[in-house]
């Protein structure tokens, strides 16, 4: 017969049922990207599937190797505080300025909501992706930063239209997975390319190519 679980058992496999349920609201906290051909905007959720779909196309692409399946843990947890905090656009300079602190409450009171040794784990693999230095954490950033560039180009642009984003300014979303990798580098050349190829952007920046 299949042992009961004892009372201490039950409550652990609780909590981690409450915040597996809690994790759900993921997939109602938007992004600023547009999903193509619907006119909504994408969840986060939706941004970490993408993510977790590149690092497995990727990993054997790079010139360094990483564990993959640390590198999805990583993807899994990484916006988790958005939950609380709400995803904060990469252009809006004043939600950049308070987004460390924002978050980092928000990291206390989720996963605080965890066994102990759980929240350890899950607060570990968050700061890991937040650090960025082992390589893991640098193909979950790269892939991170990489994602909400290619969503604009399937969107063709159009977020970069509505809030006047040039060419020039996405570089501080791009710089960082150039420099991670010599394949990623590339496909941030593609991308920019077709961006260029379908005249993504604003009309400031069309006048000066």
């Amino acid at each position: 017969m299949r042992a009961e679980p004892s009372a201490a058992g039950s409550d652990r496999l609780a909590a981690i049922v409450d915040f597996l349920l809690l994790a759900d609201r993921l997939k109602t906290v938007e992004r600023m990207g547009i999903v193509p051909r619907t006119g909504r905007r994408e969840t986060v959720a939706e941004h970490c599937w993408h993510m977790a779909l590149m690092a497995v196309l990727l990993e054997r692409e790079l010139g360094f190797a990483v564990d993959l399946g640390r590198t999805l843990a990583l993807v899994a947890v990484h916006d988790l505080v958005e939950i609380l905090a709400g995803d904060t656009y990469a252009y809006d300079q004043a939600g950049v300025a308070g987004q460390a602190e924002r978050e980092e409450a928000a990291a206390a009171a989720l996963f605080g909501t965890l066994p102990d040794d759980l929240a350890a784990r899950v607060d570990g693999l968050w700061r890991e992706f937040e650090a960025g230095e082992t390589p893991e954490a640098k193909l979950a950033k790269a892939c991170d930063r990489l994602q909400g560039f290619m969503q604009n180009v399937a969107a063709e642009g159009a977020v970069w239209k509505a809030n006047g984003i040039d060419r020039e300014r996405t570089r501080i979303r791009t710089d960082y997975p150039r420099s991670v990798d010599p394949a990623i580098d590339a496909i941030i050349d593609l991308l920019y390319a077709r961006a260029d190829a379908g005249r993504m952007w604003p009309d400031p920046a069309r006048d000066l190519r």
